[in-house]
């Protein structure tokens, strides 16, 4: 059943419609407008149509009670469409209904971009319903669809061009209430007994100005200490949300500062335990290098001392040219038994040139003055001497 255009003229208007008229004009939706509640039905006997014939439907009380009531998109979705077309894609879907005086509102989700432009520049500003009465799964009225319409004219007159931002009912008396202009309104002594079609367009249209001038002298102020309200009410919203958010990427920030700063001690511990880990294994293939008899032990007390001071490239150089050394023929002399009856040439300048390209060190030198004193004494004697005397002292 779907409820067409009307062709009968009608002097009733609506309020709503009036105001929605003059904000058409004035600008176009918005995205927040347009997830708002859409008039999409109301109370009333209108012309439609049923099969492609033309029908009088009523639509009462309890027909919009039972659409919002009972319409669940489980049982089954309704969806939003132009021009009532049967086939192609949906446009949205109905997300929620309500009633609101006479009215059946909509709520409609997954709006597609077309239909959205559409709305937003005007081109589709009337709705109207297909429903079941009655729908076999419920026994009561259903929704089928909603259609938008763009140049035909609806069924179902007076309502609203433009959705609500309410999300109840209002409160107010006057932004729910409707005006209508008929014959009792512009005080007739009676009715014309033919119709409103007969009456003088002059006469109709200043009383129509009249009663809008005295139903908006009573309501503008209120309506815009409303909207001042709302705006203010917003504003405080978005605000505290503001404010939100920057507490939020201050706490990321604070948080980020100290992965970063722990990143950073780790890796500098990480640097610590690679690098003594290294120094440890060149002190190791100092020791093998001096138990091969490759380096004395100064030699290998030096090469520690300079290592700890050098990257592992310079390291690695000192261990290859240790690696290339024969053992030391001058440590086996040194360390041999020494003639008693030298022929006084064992000075101190001589076993120091016999340990030219050594590394100085004071434990060295030491030892060598103690083989000049005592020319009997080999190297290790001498230095195993010399290393007593430091303890005893």
């Amino acid at each position: 059943m779907k409820i067409g255009d009307l062709s009968l003229r009608s002097r009733t208007i609506d309020i709503h419609q009036v105001k929605g008229w003059v904000n058409m004009q004035q600008h176009s939706l918005t995205d927040e407008q347009i997830e708002g509640w859409w008039d999409i039905a109301r109370v009333g006997k209108w012309n439609g149509s049923q099969g492609g014939r033309p029908v009088e439907i009523e639509i009462n009380r309890a027909d919009i009670e039972d659409i919002a009531g009972t319409y669940s998109p489980q049982v089954q979705e309704a969806p939003v469409t132009v021009e009532h077309l049967k086939e192609g894609q949906a446009h949205g879907w109905v997300d929620a209904l309500r009633v609101v005086g006479d009215r059946l509102q909509a709520k409609f989700k997954d709006i597609s971009d077309n239909l959205r432009q559409w709305l937003r520049t005007g081109a589709y500003r009337s709705r109207s319903i297909e429903m079941y009465k009655p729908f076999a799964p419920t026994g009561k009225t259903y929704l089928g669809a909603v259609s938008f319409l763009g140049a035909g004219a609806p069924a179902v007159k007076g309502l609203s061009p433009e959705p609500t931002l309410f999300s109840s009912e209002p409160d107010s008396e006057a932004a729910g209430q409707v005006l209508r202009l008929d014959s009792q309104t512009m005080e007739l002594t009676e009715a014309p007994s033919t119709g409103v079609d007969k009456m003088d367009d002059k006469t109709f249209t200043e009383r129509v100005v009249s009663s809008l001038k005295e139903f908006f002298s009573g309501t503008t102020a209120e309506a815009a200490s409303a909207a001042e309200s709302q705006a203010e009410e917003r504003f405080q919203t978005l605000e505290s949300q503001l404010e939100e958010t920057r507490e939020s990427l201050e706490e990321e920030k604070k948080l980020r500062r100290q992965a970063e700063e722990k990143a950073a001690g780790l890796e500098e511990r990480l640097k610590e335990q690679q690098s003594a880990a290294e120094l440890a294994e060149f002190a190791e293939a100092l020791s093998r290098a001096e138990a091969e008899q490759r380096l004395t032990p100064a030699e290998a007390a030096g090469y520690l001392k300079l290592g700890s001071s050098l990257d592992r490239e310079g390291r690695t150089a000192i261990l290859e040219e240790v690696a290339q050394r024969r053992p030391l023929t001058l440590f086996r002399e040194l360390s041999a038994p020494k003639d008693s009856h030298s022929d006084g040439q064992n000075s101190l300048e001589r076993q120091r040139s016999r340990f030219k390209g050594f590394p100085e060190d004071p434990e060295h030198d030491a030892a060598l003055e103690l083989m000049a004193e005592k020319p009997e004494l080999s190297f290790s004697e001498a230095i195993a001497l010399v290393r007593e005397r430091s303890k005893s002292a």
